[in-house]
């Protein structure tokens, strides 16, 4: 029944706290969108300190909480991503090429893989699909947290820690060792030929268009191919879901794979990357659950708010 009452001010208070809340985490999740916080580094630095000032109240309580971390945690990822090339190490090439030579006798799957399926005068539907796979990652995984966060909310917090254990692990390796993707590597004449395929599928469609885009979603660190953070995330979170929505984890399992084979047409990754991201995601999965404990039931979807 509707209340015509006036909250009372110690109501009112939390409430106005919460909003504020929620209105700084968006442009937060805005900026990292438009990747407008590249050209004013410390405004964004600034933003976070001010975010996480104004949610300090809270983050000892609460599932809502955890929606911070996800948002706060992954923006100062993307942050510190981004400084990672220009840290105490040189960039590597050979040992990932190395790898993947004595795994495949001698050939690099990379190059076989676009000679086989990929012409620089002529983009084909297995160029588009990949591009698109790839697109995919920035979209995934936040909505695979939103149904969590309403449907098996209770579980919402293991899914937050592991998708940010994963990224940060990932972020202490592109800083002691930087590594260059396939598509730089043939630029320095490491292998070769091979082609970065996204840049001919977005500049079929609208070169202006895609340079907007990839602004946008593409990080600006180059060398940062190990681990393949596209392929950790997303089977770190077919792990997840084979744990807790069972169902729903043979599509990601093939989701895992066509995306493995995608950035590997395109050029974005190596084998070597994507087995290191695989890795890492199994780890970080065994971590989570050793020290969260057993869950004894699937909780039932929770109510929205």
């Amino acid at each position: 029944m509707l209340s015509l009452t006036s909250p009372r001010p110690a109501e009112v208070a939390p409430r106005a706290l919460h909003l504020l809340q929620w209105a700084l985490l968006a442009p937060l999740a805005l900026s990292l969108a438009t990747r407008t916080w590249y050209q004013h580094e410390w405004m964004a630095w600034l933003l976070l300190a001010a975010t996480t000032a104004i949610w300090a109240p809270d983050l000892r309580r609460g599932e809502r909480r955890w929606w911070f971390f996800y948002v706060a945690g992954v923006f100062a990822y993307t942050l510190l991503r981004a400084d990672a090339d220009g840290f105490l190490f040189p960039v590597q090439v050979d040992y990932v090429i190395r790898f993947d030579e004595t795994v495949f006798r001698g050939h690099e799957p990379v190059v076989w893989l676009q000679s086989q399926f990929f012409s620089p005068s002529s983009i084909g539907i297995f160029d588009v699909i990949a591009t698109q796979v790839h697109w995919s990652f920035f979209v995934v995984p936040h909505a695979l947290a939103a149904v969590i966060y309403i449907w098996r909310r209770p579980l919402f917090a293991r899914y937050v820690i592991m998708l940010l254990a994963v990224e940060y692990i990932g972020l202490v390796c592109f800083y002691l060792v930087p590594t260059a993707p396939p598509w730089l590597a043939s630029q320095y004449g490491q292998i070769g030929p091979v082609y970065r395929v996204m840049e001919f599928v977005g500049g079929s469609v609208n070169a202006d268009t895609y340079q907007t885009l990839y602004s946008a979603l593409g990080e600006p660190n180059s060398v940062a191919a190990v681990p393949s953070i596209h392929m950790a995330v997303t089977f770190a979170a077919y792990l997840w879901l084979r744990r807790f929505m069972p169902a729903a984890s043979p599509l990601f399992l093939a989701y895992s794979v066509v995306m493995g084979i995608s950035l590997m047409l395109l050029a974005e990754h190596y084998f070597f990357d994507l087995l290191v991201g695989v890795l890492v995601a199994i780890a970080v999965d065994l971590a989570v659950a050793r020290l969260a404990g057993p869950v004894e039931a699937v909780p039932a979807p929770a109510r929205v708010d």
